[in-house]
């Protein structure tokens, strides 16, 4: 094999071998031959400075972190390299089992460079108290538009984008990078986007994705199938999987960024639970034989006692007013 013919990682491999070697010591004639080495190509000068500097700086570790790639040494504190320490926990013999002890070396340097990469560029959490709205930008000009009592996790990194929905409700303008995937993780559902517009509910246990622009691919952690979203549709997502797709307006889509509810077939209960969310309602349903019923309609935030006032017109109840609060009878 000729120079040009040796790749890169033939080169990596050559100059660990040599580092390894070097540690061990060398006699006169193998630095001359490692010198050598270094002159035949330019890249075995990169090679072998690059990994002697990720030598030095794993040098620098704690004896603690070094000891969990290897069995713990009786030496106290950093090594002078890790590379004699590698030797003296595995027993390498100074020229033999150079290819075991290399496979380890190059795990080893692997794993600061791993979590370089691991690491998120920005992080940050944002959340809203009740009642409270808030519109946050992120550094790859995506915005975040939270609804009342919600929170997020947001973490960057160099090859993605993670949002974790922690409770409540926001509505995502994702910014198209598509060698950052857009991902939003919610309970047991993770919607990921290239860029679009979309909304993410995440309330007890249920996950709700609706699409208003775009497409967003959504999967369940329970291993289901996966859904293709795109504008107009909505799927629910539960521990138990991924739900069947509905069809909603696209316009609707984030309609309680302008305050509406907006109810379709939803039950008594959920409804009320709604509007608690965004405050004190004063509704009181004291008949739990109507929590099921079943209503549709869109509604101001701010208004319960409007919602209410309309219930009569559509269920089977009456209002009582008592105590300050608001009663929900049986009609």
């Amino acid at each position: 094999m000729t120079s040009q013919d040796t790749t890169a990682d033939d080169i990596d491999f050559l100059a660990a071998q040599w580092l390894l070697r070097r540690d061990a010591g060398l006699a006169a004639h193998d630095l001359a031959a490692l010198q050598q080495w270094l002159e035949a190509d330019p890249r075995h000068q990169q090679a072998w400075q690059a990994l002697a500097r990720t030598d030095a700086l794993l040098a620098s570790l704690p004896a603690q972190r070094v000891a969990a790639f290897s069995q713990p040494v009786a030496a106290a504190g950093a090594p002078s390299s890790l590379l004699r320490r590698l030797r003296q926990a595995a027993s390498f013999p100074p020229r033999g089992a150079l290819a075991g002890g290399c496979l380890l070396l190059c795990g080893l340097l692997a794993w600061p460079l791993a979590g370089h990469l691991q690491r998120p560029g920005f992080q940050h959490d944002y959340s809203t108290a009740r009642g409270q709205f808030a519109t946050q930008v992120l550094p790859d000009g995506s915005r975040i538009e939270l609804d009342s009592g919600s929170a997020v996790d947001v973490a960057l990194y160099r090859d993605r984008r993670s949002v974790r929905l922690l409770r409540g409700q926001a509505m995502f303008h994702v910014q198209a990078d598509p060698a950052r995937p857009f991902q939003v993780i919610a309970g047991a559902a993770t919607a990921t986007v290239l860029g679009t517009h979309f909304s993410v509910r995440h309330v007890g246990a249920t996950t709700q994705v609706s699409v208003a622009q775009g497409t967003v691919r959504v999967e369940s952690e329970a291993g289901a199938h996966a859904e293709v979203l795109r504008a107009g549709d909505t799927v629910t997502v539960t521990p138990q999987g991924v739900q069947a797709l509905a069809r909603v307006s696209a316009q609707a889509v984030g309609n309680w960024r302008a305050g509406r509810l907006d109810f379709e077939d939803a039950t008594l209960a959920e409804a009320l639970a709604e509007f608690e969310r965004y405050g004190d309602s004063g509704l009181v349903l004291d008949d739990p034989a109507l929590a099921g019923l079943r209503l549709n309609g869109s509604f101001d935030a701010k208004l319960p006692a409007q919602f209410a006032a309309a219930l009569p017109l559509a269920l089977p109840v009456r209002l009582l007013r008592q105590d300050g609060k608001l009663h929900i009878l049986a009609r």
